[in-house]
């Protein structure tokens, strides 16, 4: 997946959505929790996402992606401009591994059950992963993205769109 042009430039996307709409959130909205409809910030979404392409940056070298990593402390969570260094630094990894093959095998674990500490492990690939972060970040975007409206703010059309509802709308027009 990586070392294919229009697929970094996909990944890229998020990032670059991502960026604009932390360019455009108050701090306050930023750290606000909209009970008792959310339970969690911007802020936190914003971590949350972010936390799934750290732990696959940072496990990439051993091959073993550990989703259960998380940086709950981190500023990301209370500070647009936190998360804007932040996903300024993930751009920077996506371009560095375009090169790398996307089969790349990678061992996955993550918790499974609310109420037992129970970590399952599964086999993927890079590729598959960096669809995954991707993904889980669109749908996360579509929850900022009704938080801030929430809040009386616009967001970009296309944030939080999945790229298949891209895809429909074009084709209905």
């Amino acid at each position: 997946m990586a070392n294919n042009e229009f697929e970094l430039e996909s990944q890229l996307q998020i990032v670059n959505q991502a960026m604009a709409f932390l360019n455009n959130i108050s701090l306050e909205h930023y750290q606000q929790v909209l009970k008792p409809h959310f339970t969690g910030s911007m802020g936190a979404h914003m971590r949350h996402i972010l936390d799934h392409y750290l732990a696959l940056q940072q496990g990439l070298s051993s091959q073993t992606i550990d989703y259960n990593r998380r940086h709950r402390d981190s500023d990301v969570a209370l500070c647009p401009n936190s998360a804007l260094l932040a996903w300024a630094q993930i751009k920077t990894w996506l371009i560095e591994i375009s090169g790398l093959d996307a089969s790349i095998g990678l061992t996955i674990v993550c918790e499974t059950s609310l109420t037992i500490n129970q970590n399952s492990q599964t086999t993927s690939t890079l590729g598959r992963e960096l669809l995954f972060v991707s993904s889980h970040a669109i749908h996360h975007f579509s929850l900022l993205l009704v938080m801030n409206s929430l809040l009386g703010n616009e967001s970009a059309s296309s944030f939080g769109l999945a790229p298949a509802t891209a895809s429909y709308l074009r084709q209905s027009a």
